[in-house]
């Protein structure tokens, strides 16, 4: 460990994160000189982040719901299919074994 330490931060600081944490357009560029009006705009830019960072959530949250609703879908459609195909199975099935040992039943007449 060097001296050229910066801060006192045990971890390392990480530049590359997934988001900002502070939108650009959120950070003061000047500050007032009071420090009421400072943290009034410091807690007004933090409403605003907050409030982009719950829709960005919602927007998330609604894609997401659009995805599983429409596998649920395609997933109730290939079961109904599935569904149907083995019905079908059965009854042809049924159908030929009752031709073959019932005397009688639907004889092919030509």
């Amino acid at each position: 460990m060097g001296n050229d330490k910066k801060t006192a931060a045990i971890t390392k600081a990480k530049k590359n994160w997934l988001w900002n944490w502070a939108e650009p357009e959120s950070t003061p560029t000047v500050l007032p000189k009071s420090k009421t009006e400072r943290l009034a705009l410091q807690a007004k830019l933090a409403n605003i982040d907050a409030e982009r960072a719950v829709s960005r959530a919602y927007q998330i949250e609604l894609t997401r719901t659009k995805a599983v609703s429409e596998a649920m879908y395609k997933s109730g459609k290939a079961l109904r299919y599935s569904l149907t195909s083995s019905a079908r199975q059965i009854l042809l099935r049924t159908e030929a074994a009752r031709r073959e040992f019932e005397p009688g039943y639907r004889n092919k007449k030509f």
